[in-house]
């Protein structure tokens, strides 16, 4: 596992687990990002926000939120 701030742009991966606090994790899941999602990068690099596609929306989180979500990358 990785953290989504290592993924690179056009890699997908699968969500597996937070590694932060509860009011985090609470805000990830009403917006659809739960454990078991596959998530497409549109997105990423060095002190730009990550853009991704996850059920069919795209969301913007910045590179320290990004740290706290492992995924598993399904391509490369």
């Amino acid at each position: 596992m990785v953290s989504m701030s290592q993924v690179k742009k056009g890699q997908s991966c699968v969500i597996r687990e937070f590694d932060c606090e509860p009011r985090f994790i609470s805000r990830l899941l009403s917006q659809g990002l739960t454990p078991g999602t596959k998530i497409e990068v549109k997105q990423a690099g060095f002190g730009r926000p990550v853009l991704i596609l996850a059920r069919e929306t795209t969301l913007a989180l910045n590179s320290r939120d990004a740290k706290q979500i492992k995924v598993e990358v399904v391509d490369r």
